[in-house]
């Protein structure tokens, strides 16, 4: 990477804990400032030994206008990796408070960006959550329509359109829009990682050997952490030879029913488990299947995902027993 000053927001996310290292890898000269919500947060790996550029991390309320615009004008950073972002399944969190941390917090950034930085390479992260009602029309491209169901998906659509409007031409625009993905370190809050934790907790004998499950008909496309950094990191690199304004799907093309992950799960396990089904846990809005077609991201970096499914449910599963033991 020929970067100076990486800045990335959101750092001390699930995300974040591994592209942080994997940039001290790919970047080993770079400056490197790390936003995070909290202090106490943001650790990162080994990779930190093998990175001879200076590395901070930076407390901040990316919403907040003045700190943010601070510090990009003290960092001027020629590459922004924006990840920082609220899921609307986030405890305690309101439908304002989403659109506070993604929308105005992306304004935030790019006025900063375009004031003070305005030829930077910027890969703001979206989600395929912004396409919603079009997954009924089949696999998703990037010409696809944005039709967002949830509240997430709203205001990232909103963020899509406030980077490009508020970015000047001359700083270069890549907009990455990731379907599911998942990895050691997932919170609970999302479908794999809780079904992981609830194995390895009646296996401890913790709960009864029962699941409670919502809609499993439902079919998604899943990714391993790891396979979505690397797409960051090919798109970075050749962000060079891209359009000023560029929309990548980060995809695996395969679709795989919730039934499934929960099938293969248990059957990495010999606790016997019933599984029940709670008409609570169901929801109105349930896509039946959100697919997408990276075909673009592949043409442009060679980039193709390389963890199976199998491997990345042993992943979650592992993760989660670690955590019960500790």
């Amino acid at each position: 990477m020929q970067f100076k000053h990486i800045l990335v927001t959101g750092g001390e996310g699930f995300v974040g804990k591994y592209l942080i290292p994997a940039l001290q890898q790919a970047a080993p000269d770079s400056i490197l400032t790390m936003t995070r919500r909290s202090e106490g947060s943001g650790t990162t790996s080994a990779a930190q030994d093998r990175h001879s550029g200076p590395s901070t991390w930076v407390t901040l309320d990316i919403a907040n206008p003045d700190p943010t615009d601070h510090l990009v004008k003290t960092a001027r950073p020629d590459l922004v990796i924006h990840l920082a972002a609220q899921s609307a399944l986030e405890a305690g969190t309101s439908a304002a408070q989403t659109w506070s941390t993604n929308v105005g917090g992306t304004m935030a950034l790019a006025t900063a960006v375009a004031r003070h930085t305005p030829n930077a390479t910027v890969l703001n992260i979206s989600s395929a959550e912004v396409y919603g009602q079009s997954f009924d029309e089949g696999p998703a491209q990037e010409t696809t329509a944005l039709h967002p169901t949830s509240v997430y998906g709203r205001t990232k659509a909103a963020a899509e359109a406030a980077f490009s409007d508020i970015l000047p031409l001359s700083a270069r625009l890549i907009c990455a829009r990731p379907f599911n993905h998942t990895g050691a370190g997932q919170s609970e809050r999302f479908i794999v990682p809780a079904f992981a934790a609830q194995i390895a907790r009646i296996e401890r004998g913790e709960q009864q050997p029962v699941i409670k499950v919502g809609n499993l008909s439902s079919q998604r496309d899943f990714l391993d952490v790891r396979d979505v950094v690397a797409a960051y990191l090919a798109l970075i690199s050749h962000s060079p030879a891209l359009p000023q304004r560029s929309i990548f799907n980060i995809a695996s093309g395969k679709a795989i029913q919730m039934s499934d992950i929960l099938a293969r799960l248990l059957a990495m396990t010999t606790v016997p488990i019933d599984v029940e089904t709670d008409p609570g846990k169901f929801r109105s809005s349930d896509i039946a299947c959100a697919l997408g077609d990276a075909s673009a991201l592949r043409a442009a970096t060679g980039w193709a995902p390389q963890s199976d499914m199998d491997l990345i449910l042993h992943h979650v599963l592992t993760d989660k027993r670690k955590e019960m033991r500790a």
